[in-house]
């Protein structure tokens, strides 16, 4: 299963993510890639920048639909 896959499993669950939760599920450092890879397959996603309990902002993203082309 590819890094994507397991974040767009979590996304489809209702469930946000954030950088570091996409760490620890699949061992990426490039959430913002794989996100970029999931619109580019017509997911429509959702990043919100949220606190983390350290005070850094982190963008933490959702699943708003799928549509697809045609």
């Amino acid at each position: 299963m590819t890094q994507s896959n397991v974040i767009l499993e979590v996304l489809q669950r209702g469930e946000t993510i954030t950088p570091a939760q996409a760490y620890e599920l699949c061992g990426t450092l490039a959430l913002h890639s794989r996100i970029a890879e999931l619109r580019g397959q017509f997911y429509d996603i959702h990043c919100e920048l949220v606190r983390t309990s350290t005070g850094k902002h982190v963008g933490q993203y959702s699943l708003v639909e799928h549509y697809a082309c045609g």
